[in-house]
Protein backbone atom coordinates (compact mmCIF):
# COMPACT_ATOMS: atom_id res chain seq x y z
CA UNK A 1 0.00 0.00 0.00
CA UNK A 2 2.72 2.79 0.71
CA UNK A 3 4.11 2.46 -2.83
CA UNK A 4 0.91 3.25 -4.35
CA UNK A 5 -0.11 5.35 -1.87
CA UNK A 6 3.64 7.44 -2.76
CA UNK A 7 2.85 7.06 -6.09
CA UNK A 8 -0.67 8.18 -5.68
CA UNK A 9 -0.01 11.60 -3.97
CA UNK A 10 3.46 11.96 -5.50
CA UNK A 11 2.22 14.86 -7.35
CA UNK A 12 1.21 16.91 -3.86
CA UNK A 13 2.95 14.99 -1.38
CA UNK A 14 6.36 13.22 -0.64
CA UNK A 15 5.46 10.25 1.70
CA UNK A 16 8.62 9.69 4.29
CA UNK A 17 7.49 7.12 6.92
CA UNK A 18 4.65 5.44 8.38
CA UNK A 19 3.30 7.13 11.99
CA UNK A 20 0.66 4.53 13.18
CA UNK A 21 -2.68 3.17 12.52
CA UNK A 22 -6.10 3.74 13.84
CA UNK A 23 -9.34 1.36 13.60
CA UNK A 24 -10.18 2.34 9.67
CA UNK A 25 -7.61 4.44 8.78
CA UNK A 26 -3.24 4.84 8.49
CA UNK A 27 -1.58 7.81 9.44
CA UNK A 28 1.97 8.39 7.33
CA UNK A 29 4.33 11.71 8.01
CA UNK A 30 4.75 13.32 4.49
CA UNK A 31 5.99 17.09 3.19
CA UNK A 32 3.33 18.88 1.42
CA UNK A 33 5.49 20.16 -1.53
CA UNK A 34 3.89 22.95 -2.24
CA UNK A 35 4.56 24.81 0.73
CA UNK A 36 7.23 22.60 1.72
CA UNK A 37 5.95 21.96 5.36
CA UNK A 38 5.70 18.65 7.58
CA UNK A 39 2.24 17.43 7.61
CA UNK A 40 0.17 14.08 9.09
CA UNK A 41 -1.65 12.30 6.43
CA UNK A 42 -4.97 10.32 7.59
CA UNK A 43 -5.61 7.81 4.76
CA UNK A 44 -8.65 5.47 5.09
CA UNK A 45 -7.72 2.16 4.71
CA UNK A 46 -8.40 0.51 1.17
CA UNK A 47 -10.65 -2.08 2.30
CA UNK A 48 -13.01 0.19 3.42
CA UNK A 49 -12.86 2.55 0.67
CA UNK A 50 -15.57 1.59 -0.65
CA UNK A 51 -17.58 0.54 2.09
CA UNK A 52 -20.11 3.74 1.93
CA UNK A 53 -20.69 3.31 5.82
CA UNK A 54 -16.46 3.83 6.80
CA UNK A 55 -16.58 6.35 4.08
CA UNK A 56 -19.21 8.55 4.94
CA UNK A 57 -17.68 8.47 8.74
CA UNK A 58 -14.66 8.95 7.61
CA UNK A 59 -15.22 12.61 5.79
CA UNK A 60 -17.30 13.21 8.58
CA UNK A 61 -14.64 13.46 10.65
CA UNK A 62 -12.52 15.67 7.92
CA UNK A 63 -15.72 17.70 8.26
CA UNK A 64 -15.84 18.29 12.17
CA UNK A 65 -12.09 19.26 12.52
CA UNK A 66 -12.34 21.51 10.24
CA UNK A 67 -14.80 23.51 11.73
CA UNK A 68 -12.91 23.52 15.00
CA UNK A 69 -10.09 26.08 15.01
CA UNK A 70 -8.41 26.03 18.44
CA UNK A 71 -4.70 25.78 19.46
CA UNK A 72 -5.36 22.27 21.26
CA UNK A 73 -7.00 20.69 18.79
CA UNK A 74 -5.20 19.30 15.78
CA UNK A 75 -6.18 21.37 12.54
CA UNK A 76 -6.95 19.57 9.27
CA UNK A 77 -5.76 21.60 6.33
CA UNK A 78 -7.13 19.41 3.24
CA UNK A 79 -9.24 16.26 2.50
CA UNK A 80 -9.59 14.92 -0.64
CA UNK A 81 -9.28 11.72 -2.89
CA UNK A 82 -6.87 10.65 -5.28
CA UNK A 83 -5.89 7.59 -7.19
CA UNK A 84 -8.62 5.45 -5.06
CA UNK A 85 -7.15 7.11 -1.62
CA UNK A 86 -9.37 8.74 0.57
CA UNK A 87 -7.55 10.63 2.49
CA UNK A 88 -6.92 14.27 4.72
CA UNK A 89 -4.12 16.68 5.54
CA UNK A 90 -3.80 17.59 8.95
CA UNK A 91 -0.65 19.19 11.08
CA UNK A 92 1.72 17.19 12.00
CA UNK A 93 3.12 17.24 15.78
CA UNK A 94 6.34 16.32 16.74
CA UNK A 95 6.45 14.88 19.79
CA UNK A 96 4.83 12.29 21.56
CA UNK A 97 1.83 10.84 22.52
CA UNK A 98 0.49 11.28 26.23
CA UNK A 99 0.24 7.43 26.54
CA UNK A 100 4.27 7.09 25.60
CA UNK A 101 5.05 9.49 27.87
CA UNK A 102 3.57 8.15 30.23
CA UNK A 103 4.39 4.00 29.67
CA UNK A 104 8.24 5.68 29.16
CA UNK A 105 8.95 7.89 31.35
CA UNK A 106 6.25 7.62 33.93
CA UNK A 107 3.31 9.21 35.60
CA UNK A 108 3.46 13.31 35.53
CA UNK A 109 4.14 15.43 38.29
CA UNK A 110 1.14 17.68 39.03
CA UNK A 111 1.91 20.91 37.75
CA UNK A 112 3.06 19.45 34.14
CA UNK A 113 -0.53 17.21 34.56
CA UNK A 114 -1.95 20.26 35.29
CA UNK A 115 -1.30 22.52 32.32
CA UNK A 116 -2.60 19.03 29.87
CA UNK A 117 -5.38 18.55 31.73
CA UNK A 118 -6.15 22.05 31.25
CA UNK A 119 -5.24 22.12 27.53
CA UNK A 120 -7.30 19.37 26.52
CA UNK A 121 -10.14 20.60 28.41
CA UNK A 122 -10.25 23.99 27.33
CA UNK A 123 -10.19 22.09 23.45
CA UNK A 124 -13.16 19.99 24.71
CA UNK A 125 -15.10 22.95 25.81
CA UNK A 126 -14.08 24.39 22.55
CA UNK A 127 -15.67 21.74 20.68
CA UNK A 128 -18.72 21.23 22.98
CA UNK A 129 -19.78 24.94 22.46
CA UNK A 130 -19.83 23.74 18.92
CA UNK A 131 -22.25 20.71 18.91
CA UNK A 132 -19.71 18.25 18.98
CA UNK A 133 -18.68 15.49 21.68
CA UNK A 134 -15.68 13.75 21.28
CA UNK A 135 -16.37 10.31 22.77
CA UNK A 136 -12.91 9.00 22.07
CA UNK A 137 -10.93 11.19 25.22
CA UNK A 138 -7.71 8.69 25.80
CA UNK A 139 -3.83 9.05 26.07
CA UNK A 140 -3.25 7.98 22.62
CA UNK A 141 -5.39 10.65 21.22
CA UNK A 142 -3.51 13.38 22.96
CA UNK A 143 -0.06 14.53 21.44
CA UNK A 144 2.22 16.60 23.73
CA UNK A 145 4.73 19.25 21.14
CA UNK A 146 7.83 18.22 21.70
CA UNK A 147 9.00 22.01 21.48
CA UNK A 148 6.31 23.68 23.71
CA UNK A 149 5.44 20.95 25.92
CA UNK A 150 1.42 21.45 24.58
CA UNK A 151 -0.85 19.22 24.53
CA UNK A 152 -3.26 18.88 21.56
CA UNK A 153 -6.56 16.67 20.42
CA UNK A 154 -6.79 14.37 17.71
CA UNK A 155 -9.00 11.80 15.97
CA UNK A 156 -12.30 13.18 16.04
CA UNK A 157 -13.21 9.93 14.20
CA UNK A 158 -16.28 9.17 16.26
CA UNK A 159 -17.27 12.26 17.50
CA UNK A 160 -20.34 13.35 17.38
CA UNK A 161 -21.77 16.86 16.00
CA UNK A 162 -25.00 18.55 16.23
CA UNK A 163 -26.19 22.09 16.30
CA UNK A 164 -25.73 24.01 19.77
CA UNK A 165 -28.74 25.47 21.46
CA UNK A 166 -27.78 28.88 22.45
CA UNK A 167 -28.38 31.91 24.17
CA UNK A 168 -29.10 35.42 22.83
CA UNK A 169 -25.90 36.26 24.09
CA UNK A 170 -24.09 33.67 21.78
CA UNK A 171 -23.58 31.11 24.75
CA UNK A 172 -24.38 27.42 24.81
CA UNK A 173 -27.68 26.87 26.78
CA UNK A 174 -27.64 23.22 25.94
CA UNK A 175 -25.16 20.49 25.61
CA UNK A 176 -24.33 18.56 22.62
CA UNK A 177 -25.48 15.08 22.50
CA UNK A 178 -25.01 11.76 20.57
CA UNK A 179 -27.92 9.46 19.99
CA UNK A 180 -28.56 6.29 21.70
CA UNK A 181 -27.47 3.17 19.83
CA UNK A 182 -24.20 0.34 19.84
CA UNK A 183 -21.38 1.33 22.06
CA UNK A 184 -18.58 2.88 20.50
CA UNK A 185 -14.92 3.92 21.75
CA UNK A 186 -12.43 2.89 23.50
CA UNK A 187 -13.32 0.73 26.68
CA UNK A 188 -10.62 1.65 29.05
CA UNK A 189 -11.71 5.13 29.14
CA UNK A 190 -15.91 5.07 28.45
CA UNK A 191 -18.48 7.29 31.08
CA UNK A 192 -21.03 4.47 32.37
CA UNK A 193 -23.54 6.36 29.70
CA UNK A 194 -21.23 5.72 26.78
CA UNK A 195 -20.48 2.06 27.97
CA UNK A 196 -24.60 1.38 28.43
CA UNK A 197 -25.28 2.53 24.78
CA UNK A 198 -27.58 5.36 26.31
CA UNK A 199 -27.45 8.75 25.20
CA UNK A 200 -23.86 11.12 25.87
CA UNK A 201 -23.08 14.32 25.94
CA UNK A 202 -20.04 16.78 27.26
CA UNK A 203 -19.90 15.16 30.73
CA UNK A 204 -19.37 12.05 29.20
CA UNK A 205 -16.09 13.57 27.52
CA UNK A 206 -15.39 15.06 31.21
CA UNK A 207 -15.49 11.19 32.95
CA UNK A 208 -13.01 10.47 29.78
CA UNK A 209 -10.80 12.57 31.01
CA UNK A 210 -10.74 12.10 34.38
CA UNK A 211 -9.66 8.37 33.41
CA UNK A 212 -6.85 10.36 31.71
CA UNK A 213 -6.37 11.78 34.59
CA UNK A 214 -6.15 9.15 36.72
CA UNK A 215 -3.59 7.29 34.53
CA UNK A 216 -1.60 10.25 33.62
CA UNK A 217 -1.39 10.96 37.93
CA UNK A 218 -0.43 7.25 38.68
CA UNK A 219 0.48 5.56 35.49
CA UNK A 220 -2.45 2.74 35.94
CA UNK A 221 -6.15 2.72 35.03
CA UNK A 222 -8.93 3.05 37.89
CA UNK A 223 -10.05 -0.09 36.59
CA UNK A 224 -8.38 -2.96 35.98
CA UNK A 225 -9.76 -6.53 33.67
CA UNK A 226 -8.19 -8.41 30.51
CA UNK A 227 -11.50 -7.89 28.40
CA UNK A 228 -13.78 -5.07 26.66
CA UNK A 229 -16.63 -6.27 28.32
CA UNK A 230 -14.78 -6.21 31.91
CA UNK A 231 -13.99 -2.58 31.36
CA UNK A 232 -17.50 -1.89 30.51
CA UNK A 233 -19.11 -3.61 33.27
CA UNK A 234 -16.83 -2.06 35.96
CA UNK A 235 -17.09 1.26 34.25
CA UNK A 236 -21.07 1.06 35.15
CA UNK A 237 -21.16 -0.71 38.01
CA UNK A 238 -18.10 -0.09 40.47
CA UNK A 239 -17.28 3.12 41.90
CA UNK A 240 -13.57 4.33 40.52
CA UNK A 241 -10.84 3.69 44.05
CA UNK A 242 -9.66 7.68 44.77
CA UNK A 243 -6.72 8.34 43.68
CA UNK A 244 -5.45 9.53 46.68
CA UNK A 245 -5.34 5.55 47.80
CA UNK A 246 -2.81 4.70 45.06
CA UNK A 247 -0.85 8.27 44.97
CA UNK A 248 -1.19 9.87 48.42
CA UNK A 249 -0.66 13.11 48.90
CA UNK A 250 1.90 15.16 48.70
CA UNK A 251 2.75 13.25 45.78
CA UNK A 252 -0.98 14.82 44.11
CA UNK A 253 -2.18 17.34 46.08
CA UNK A 254 -5.46 16.72 47.47
CA UNK A 255 -7.35 19.56 45.69
CA UNK A 256 -6.75 18.30 42.59
CA UNK A 257 -7.21 14.65 43.42
CA UNK A 258 -10.25 15.76 44.47
CA UNK A 259 -11.25 17.07 40.90
CA UNK A 260 -10.32 13.91 39.51
CA UNK A 261 -12.69 11.78 41.28
CA UNK A 262 -15.19 14.28 40.70
CA UNK A 263 -14.84 13.84 36.90
CA UNK A 264 -15.19 10.25 37.84
CA UNK A 265 -18.50 10.45 39.27
CA UNK A 266 -21.04 7.37 37.95
CA UNK A 267 -23.77 10.18 37.46
CA UNK A 268 -23.27 12.60 34.55
CA UNK A 269 -24.82 15.37 36.72
CA UNK A 270 -21.95 15.04 39.71
CA UNK A 271 -19.47 16.02 37.78
CA UNK A 272 -18.61 19.21 36.34
CA UNK A 273 -21.07 20.82 34.27
CA UNK A 274 -18.95 21.67 31.31
CA UNK A 275 -15.19 21.18 30.65
CA UNK A 276 -14.53 25.21 30.99
CA UNK A 277 -15.50 24.77 35.03
CA UNK A 278 -13.24 21.89 35.18
CA UNK A 279 -10.20 23.91 33.44
CA UNK A 280 -10.99 26.52 36.53
CA UNK A 281 -11.29 24.08 39.29
CA UNK A 282 -7.38 22.67 38.00
CA UNK A 283 -5.96 25.87 37.24
CA UNK A 284 -6.70 27.06 40.89
CA UNK A 285 -5.29 23.90 42.41
CA UNK A 286 -2.41 23.17 40.58
CA UNK A 287 -1.45 27.49 40.75
CA UNK A 288 1.60 28.05 42.61
CA UNK A 289 0.63 28.95 46.34
CA UNK A 290 1.25 32.12 48.10
CA UNK A 291 3.63 30.42 50.32
CA UNK A 292 3.59 32.16 53.75
CA UNK A 293 6.06 34.15 55.04
CA UNK A 294 7.30 32.04 57.74
CA UNK A 295 7.59 29.32 55.45
CA UNK A 296 9.40 31.55 52.89
CA UNK A 297 11.60 32.16 55.40
CA UNK A 298 12.47 28.72 56.38
CA UNK A 299 13.07 28.08 53.20
CA UNK A 300 15.32 30.73 52.73
CA UNK A 301 17.45 29.89 56.06
CA UNK A 302 17.85 26.25 54.99
CA UNK A 303 19.62 27.09 51.96
CA UNK A 304 21.60 29.47 53.33
CA UNK A 305 22.88 26.66 56.33
CA UNK A 306 23.83 24.32 53.84
CA UNK A 307 27.69 25.40 53.51
CA UNK A 308 27.78 25.68 57.41
CA UNK A 309 26.35 22.40 57.78
CA UNK A 310 28.64 21.15 55.51
CA UNK A 311 31.73 22.56 57.07
CA UNK A 312 30.22 21.46 60.25
CA UNK A 313 29.80 17.96 59.19
CA UNK A 314 33.62 17.51 58.16
CA UNK A 315 35.02 19.06 61.34
CA UNK A 316 32.92 16.48 63.46
CA UNK A 317 33.48 13.90 61.39
CA UNK A 318 37.49 14.47 60.93
CA UNK A 319 38.20 16.12 64.41
CA UNK A 320 36.06 15.47 66.60
CA UNK A 321 35.18 11.39 65.42
CA UNK A 322 38.54 10.36 64.83
CA UNK A 323 39.52 11.98 68.47
CA UNK A 324 36.83 10.02 70.04
CA UNK A 325 38.26 6.89 68.75
CA UNK A 326 41.40 7.55 69.27
CA UNK A 327 40.69 8.25 72.91
CA UNK A 328 39.16 4.95 73.64
CA UNK A 329 41.13 2.83 71.74
CA UNK A 330 44.83 4.07 73.22
CA UNK A 331 45.79 4.23 77.04
CA UNK A 332 44.59 7.73 77.67
CA UNK A 333 42.73 9.03 81.15
CA UNK A 334 39.25 8.30 81.58
CA UNK A 335 38.77 12.54 81.62
CA UNK A 336 39.56 12.59 78.57
CA UNK A 337 37.94 9.97 77.17
CA UNK A 338 34.78 11.01 78.57
CA UNK A 339 35.33 14.96 77.04
CA UNK A 340 35.78 14.32 74.05
CA UNK A 341 32.96 11.47 74.17
CA UNK A 342 31.08 14.29 75.45
CA UNK A 343 32.30 16.42 72.81
CA UNK A 344 31.16 14.33 70.22
CA UNK A 345 27.71 14.04 71.46
CA UNK A 346 26.90 17.84 71.57
CA UNK A 347 28.22 18.21 68.43
CA UNK A 348 25.85 15.25 66.75
CA UNK A 349 23.28 16.68 68.89
CA UNK A 350 23.35 20.22 68.26
CA UNK A 351 22.33 20.18 64.98
CA UNK A 352 19.12 18.15 65.52
CA UNK A 353 18.15 20.91 68.50
CA UNK A 354 18.77 23.55 66.06
CA UNK A 355 16.41 21.92 63.36
CA UNK A 356 13.74 21.13 66.38
CA UNK A 357 13.61 24.88 67.30
CA UNK A 358 13.47 25.92 63.98
CA UNK A 359 10.73 23.94 63.20
CA UNK A 360 9.18 24.61 66.40
CA UNK A 361 8.81 27.79 65.23
CA UNK A 362 6.98 26.93 62.05
CA UNK A 363 4.51 25.04 63.95
CA UNK A 364 4.29 28.20 66.51
CA UNK A 365 3.06 30.39 63.33
CA UNK A 366 0.32 28.36 62.40
CA UNK A 367 1.66 25.71 59.58
CA UNK A 368 2.05 21.53 59.28
CA UNK A 369 4.93 19.84 57.56
CA UNK A 370 2.63 19.34 54.52
CA UNK A 371 2.81 23.10 54.02
CA UNK A 372 6.35 23.02 54.10
CA UNK A 373 6.69 20.10 51.71
CA UNK A 374 3.83 21.15 48.84
CA UNK A 375 6.05 25.12 49.19
CA UNK A 376 9.36 22.64 48.45
CA UNK A 377 7.25 20.19 46.06
CA UNK A 378 6.09 23.43 44.45
CA UNK A 379 9.26 25.30 44.03
CA UNK A 380 11.34 22.50 42.81
CA UNK A 381 8.87 21.61 40.07
CA UNK A 382 9.31 25.61 38.62
CA UNK A 383 12.93 24.57 38.88
CA UNK A 384 12.78 21.64 36.91
CA UNK A 385 10.95 23.25 34.40
CA UNK A 386 13.25 26.78 34.29
CA UNK A 387 16.42 24.10 33.96
CA UNK A 388 14.84 21.84 31.42
CA UNK A 389 14.07 24.69 29.31
CA UNK A 390 17.23 26.30 29.91
CA UNK A 391 19.72 22.96 29.44
CA UNK A 392 17.16 20.68 27.62
CA UNK A 393 15.02 18.08 28.94
CA UNK A 394 17.72 15.46 28.33
CA UNK A 395 21.60 14.68 28.65
CA UNK A 396 23.62 16.49 25.88
CA UNK A 397 25.84 15.12 23.34
CA UNK A 398 28.64 16.63 25.38
CA UNK A 399 27.39 15.35 28.68
CA UNK A 400 27.23 11.87 26.83
CA UNK A 401 30.60 12.11 25.90
CA UNK A 402 31.55 12.81 29.30
CA UNK A 403 30.07 9.39 31.14
CA UNK A 404 31.54 7.29 28.53
CA UNK A 405 34.89 9.00 29.11
CA UNK A 406 34.70 8.67 33.11
CA UNK A 407 33.74 4.66 32.35
CA UNK A 408 36.58 4.64 29.94
CA UNK A 409 39.44 6.21 32.42
CA UNK A 410 37.88 4.08 35.34
CA UNK A 411 38.54 0.94 33.46
CA UNK A 412 41.96 2.01 32.47
CA UNK A 413 42.94 2.79 35.65
CA UNK A 414 41.51 -0.37 36.77
CA UNK A 415 43.38 -2.49 33.98
CA UNK A 416 46.73 -0.21 35.08
CA UNK A 417 46.87 -0.77 38.72
CA UNK A 418 45.71 -4.49 38.34
CA UNK A 419 48.99 -4.70 36.20
CA UNK A 420 51.19 -2.61 38.44
CA UNK A 421 49.96 -5.81 41.51
CA UNK A 422 50.56 -8.50 39.05
CA UNK A 423 47.08 -9.42 38.98
CA UNK A 424 47.07 -8.96 35.32
CA UNK A 425 49.51 -9.57 32.70
CA UNK A 426 50.52 -7.24 30.52
CA UNK A 427 53.26 -7.11 27.70
CA UNK A 428 56.65 -6.26 28.94
CA UNK A 429 56.50 -2.70 26.63
CA UNK A 430 53.56 -1.35 28.39
CA UNK A 431 54.83 -2.54 32.12
CA UNK A 432 56.91 0.56 32.31
CA UNK A 433 54.28 3.12 31.64
CA UNK A 434 51.63 1.25 33.98
CA UNK A 435 52.13 3.91 37.04
CA UNK A 436 51.87 7.12 33.96
CA UNK A 437 48.54 4.98 32.51
CA UNK A 438 47.46 4.92 36.57
CA UNK A 439 47.96 8.38 37.48
CA UNK A 440 46.62 9.80 34.14
CA UNK A 441 43.25 7.22 34.31
CA UNK A 442 42.86 8.47 37.69
CA UNK A 443 42.99 12.26 36.55
CA UNK A 444 40.65 11.64 33.71
CA UNK A 445 38.08 9.25 35.80
CA UNK A 446 38.26 12.72 38.23
CA UNK A 447 38.19 15.52 36.02
CA UNK A 448 35.41 13.65 34.29
CA UNK A 449 33.37 13.14 37.36
CA UNK A 450 33.85 16.87 38.39
CA UNK A 451 32.24 18.42 35.28
CA UNK A 452 29.56 15.52 35.06
CA UNK A 453 28.93 16.60 38.61
CA UNK A 454 28.92 20.37 37.76
CA UNK A 455 26.45 19.86 34.86
CA UNK A 456 23.78 17.19 36.86
CA UNK A 457 23.63 20.45 39.20
CA UNK A 458 22.67 22.90 36.35
CA UNK A 459 20.11 20.32 35.38
CA UNK A 460 18.75 18.95 38.67
CA UNK A 461 19.26 21.49 41.32
CA UNK A 462 20.45 18.65 43.93
CA UNK A 463 20.86 20.68 46.86
CA UNK A 464 16.68 21.55 46.00
CA UNK A 465 15.86 17.73 46.02
CA UNK A 466 17.78 16.68 48.76
CA UNK A 467 16.11 19.13 51.06
CA UNK A 468 12.59 18.13 49.62
CA UNK A 469 13.37 14.40 49.70
CA UNK A 470 14.41 15.73 54.00
CA UNK A 471 11.07 16.97 54.80
CA UNK A 472 9.27 14.57 52.79
CA UNK A 473 10.89 11.24 54.56
CA UNK A 474 10.92 9.51 57.79
CA UNK A 475 13.97 12.32 59.12
CA UNK A 476 11.64 15.32 58.71
CA UNK A 477 8.48 13.47 60.24
CA UNK A 478 10.18 12.58 62.90
CA UNK A 479 12.09 16.14 63.61
CA UNK A 480 8.20 17.40 63.35
CA UNK A 481 6.72 14.61 65.85
CA UNK A 482 9.56 15.89 67.96
CA UNK A 483 9.03 19.61 67.82
CA UNK A 484 5.35 19.40 68.56
CA UNK A 485 4.67 21.78 71.31
CA UNK A 486 2.87 19.05 72.96
CA UNK A 487 5.70 16.71 73.30
CA UNK A 488 8.00 16.36 76.50
CA UNK A 489 11.03 15.05 74.94
CA UNK A 490 14.45 15.70 76.20
CA UNK A 491 15.27 17.10 73.13
CA UNK A 492 12.09 19.41 72.86
CA UNK A 493 13.05 20.58 76.75
CA UNK A 494 16.83 20.97 75.32
CA UNK A 495 15.51 22.75 71.84
CA UNK A 496 12.70 24.97 74.62
CA UNK A 497 15.16 26.48 76.56
CA UNK A 498 17.63 26.80 73.17
CA UNK A 499 14.99 28.70 71.62
CA UNK A 500 14.18 31.14 74.91
CA UNK A 501 18.25 32.12 75.11
CA UNK A 502 18.05 32.88 71.24
CA UNK A 503 14.92 34.61 71.46
CA UNK A 504 14.97 36.47 74.59
CA UNK A 505 11.79 38.12 75.91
Amino acid sequence: MLHELRTALSGAYDIEAPLGRGGMAFVYLARERRLDRPVAIKVLAPELANDETSRKRFLREARTVAQLAHPNIVPIFTVDEIGGFVFFAMAYVAGETLAHRVATRGPLDPHEAGRLLCDVGEALDYAHARGVVHRDVKPDNILIDEATGRALLSDFGIAHASPPSRSSGGRQLGRPAAPRGHVIGTAAFMSPEQASGELVDARSDIYSLGVVAYYALSGRLPFQANTDEGFLAQHISDPAPKLATVVPPPMVPPRLAQIVDRCLSKEPWARYPDAGAMVRAVTAAVAPPAVPLAIRAFMVRSTHLEAPGLIYAFVTGVGLLPATVAAWLSPTTATLRAATTVALGVALLLPVVVAVVRVRRLLAAGHKREELVAALAARQARRREELAFVYGPAPTSFERFIAWLARLALLTTSVAVGGLLDIINVPWLVAPLLPFITAGGAATALLAAVVARARTEQRTDPRGERSLRFWRGPLGRALFRVADPAGAGPVTRVASIVGRVETPA
